[in-house]
């Protein structure tokens, strides 16, 4: 009885371990998260935001769960699908309009109707690299605008799904999922 365990559980060891990437599958990704990084040093690539993950506080609770349950959303997880926010790329340049939902640490002055994360200009500290480990091409840099400063963290996976996290000199973190996609050109 005894080995008829042992063996069963050798088994199940055996078929449950899957075993890494083969060579061929270890190529493909490597040369699709190359290719991701030379587009994002195109100007022509965007980060659509599907989803927003704010941190999760006491307050930030209390008022999103009583603004948000009748759309299905909750505090910590609000659909942004019927918005328009995005991250456009580039070593050169940067552009991102994000919905914010969260806590304003810091005021940013009288009159000032901006709620969300709006920043244009050329970032600070780019830095792109390639995690062939993890599969994704990592992207960091610092950027502000008028009224405040951002550290951002876009890591995006071979299937160019995104994971972007914002830090904010005068706001609670935040964090979004998108899809990487190329910029459509509008009609004349």
């Amino acid at each position: 009885m005894k080995n008829i365990t042992i063996g069963i559980l050798l088994i199940l060891t055996i078929i449950g371990c899957k075993s890494s990437l083969n060579s061929a599958e270890q190529a493909q990704q490597k040369q699709q998260l190359e290719q991701i990084a030379v587009q994002v040093n195109q100007d022509d690539y965007q980060i659509v935001m599907n989803t927003a993950y704010p941190l999760a506080t006491n307050a930030v609770n209390n008022v999103l769960n009583g603004i948000l349950i009748p759309n299905g959303d909750s505090a910590s997880r609000i659909d942004l699908s019927d918005r328009d926010d995005y991250i456009e790329l580039g070593n050169k340049s940067v552009k991102g309009k994000l919905s914010y939902y969260g806590e304003r640490r810091i005021s940013s002055g009288y009159g000032n109707q901006d709620t969300g994360i709006d920043f244009n200009g050329v970032p600070m500290n780019f830095k792109q690299s390639i995690d062939f480990d993890k599969g994704l091409v990592r992207i960091e840099y610092q950027i502000s605008n008028q009224a405040e400063s951002f550290d951002i963290t876009i890591e995006v996976f071979t299937n160019r799904n995104a994971n972007v996290n914002v830090s904010s000199s005068h706001r609670s973190n935040i964090r979004y999922t998108g899809v990487m996609e190329q910029i459509k050109e509008l009609p004349l």
